[in-house]
């Protein structure tokens, strides 16, 4: 009876002893996890503040009377993924605000462009870009001075333009040994293939304003059709303007027509300020764009550059064609 009490005693003990976790395929015994993490691991400690890892102005330098240029921010925290933003542009000297744009709740540790509003003008003079961030607890930006949330805009004055004065034809666009014989452009006709994009008397130079005529570092993609500044710029057809823009250094102030016929129309060296369109508008065949200049890149004759993309203007697989033939075409000669 002893002897039977006695293994009782130690079988019990054996089971209470034994482990309650499962073993693992290897014979060792898995350890308890919760939550998908290992059991008792500490949890990521929160940033006690934001910073900023990222604050800049896309382009920090710019022309008076030019759009405004995107902010590109990112705000890190360790720990906390969303933070409340906002972004105030200020005039120095003094730090008068200009202008405030609420951003609302922003992914930490992500980059993000953000672009100014539309109708601000930011005349010549010096400005300051300031972040302001708050967490969820309300702790706000931590200003070290690597991260100081701060960044700097400039606005030029416009480079006045040269006093006109006759001058001999500057090497990238000559005058013809013949001059051709100034045209009158063409009515829009509801029965052409095309309306002629230059609504006044025009020229179309010599060969160095032809198609594949030989430039700095590349070759000519379009046909120059000299006339006088201010002459209106029309759409050759119908369709969507895609982008407007200004290009100080090549194309000046342009046009791009996404038009009907599938095909993009492309229109440079437009008087300043003369563009007529917005991007996304839709346009009839025959209504203005701009007027003939001569901004960005060119000899200083007044001119248009106009150019014909098949695919897409410089999308992938697009390719500029000779835009001379229709152009004849449609000026009737």
């Amino acid at each position: 009876m002893r002897a039977f009490v006695l293994v009782a005693a130690v079988t019990l003990a054996t089971l209470i002893a034994a482990p309650t976790a499962p073993a693992s395929a290897g014979g060792t015994p898995a350890p308890l996890r919760s939550g998908g993490a290992a059991f008792g691991s500490p949890l990521p400690k929160p940033a006690a503040r934001p910073v900023a890892r990222r604050l800049t102005p896309a382009p920090s330098e710019i022309i008076a009377g030019d759009r405004a240029p995107a902010i590109r921010l990112r705000v890190r925290q360790r720990g906390v993924p969303r933070v409340r933003a906002r972004i105030v542009v200020l005039r120095l000297p003094g730090n008068r605000p200009v202008a405030r744009l609420r951003l609302g709740w922003l992914k930490t540790d992500r980059t993000v462009s953000v672009r100014l509003p539309a109708g601000l003008t930011l005349r010549t003079g010096r400005y300051l870009v300031r972040l302001h961030v708050k967490d969820p607890r309300g702790r706000t930006l931590r200003r070290s001075g690597a991260y100081p949330g701060r960044a700097r805009i400039v606005v030029r004055r416009p480079k006045r333009a040269p006093a006109l004065a006759p001058q001999p034809p500057a090497p990238v666009l000559p005058a013809p040994a013949l001059p051709a014989p100034a045209l009158p452009a063409p009515a829009p006709s509801p029965a052409g293939p095309g309306v002629f994009p230059v609504l006044g008397e025009f020229s179309f130079g010599g060969d160095d304003a032809r198609f594949g005529a030989a430039r700095t570092r590349h070759v000519h993609q379009g046909q120059d059709i000299l006339a006088a500044a201010g002459t209106p710029v029309v759409a050759p057809f119908g369709g969507t303007i895609s982008q407007t823009d200004f290009q100080a250094s090549g194309a000046g102030e342009y046009v791009v027509l996404d038009g009907a016929d599938g095909r993009d129309f492309f229109f440079a060296h437009c008087l300043r300020g003369s563009t007529a369109v917005a991007e996304n508008a839709a346009v009839a065949a025959g209504q203005q764009l701009c007027q003939v200049g001569a901004t960005g890149t060119t000899s200083g004759a007044t001119h248009l550059h106009f150019e014909i993309w098949q695919v897409g203007w410089h999308a992938e697989g697009g390719f500029p064609i000779d835009p001379l033939p229709e152009l004849r075409a449609w000026a009737g000669v």
